[in-house]
């Protein structure tokens, strides 16, 4: 597997030989996994039905964990490489939706905070 490499702040950049940096197995696999748990619903112009629901689910005044830990199950079960997720936790701490994850993917197990 290989996809667009990016870099702690989420940016694509340029490797040592002056390239488009690229991510390999899992490395690469943990990025989609990641950039997907990011991707709010509707946001990307060309795939709008793709994204979880924040807005309904975490930013409406009463936020709900369950419908969130659930939707965002679902998208690691449908990130490309991903086989299984092991373990989801979610929680709110000081207003914020914080989460841990355990997967497994073509390449190994990963966790996942954001």
């Amino acid at each position: 597997m290989k996809s667009i490499a990016v870099n702690a702040k989420n940016d694509i950049f340029i490797n040592a030989a002056g390239n488009l940096a690229v991510a390999k197995d899992l490395t690469a696999a943990m990025h989609s996994a990641q950039q997907g748990a990011q991707a709010q619903l509707g946001e990307m112009m060309y795939a709008t039905n793709l994204g979880l629901p924040t807005f309904d689910v975490v930013w409406n005044g009463s936020p709900n964990p369950a419908v969130y830990e659930a939707q965002l199950r679902q998208m690691l079960l449908d990130s490309p490489g991903v086989h299984d997720v092991l373990s989801i936790t979610v929680t709110t701490i000081d207003n914020a939706l914080r989460y841990s994850v355990t997967i497994i993917t073509d390449y190994g197990e990963l966790l996942l905070n954001g």
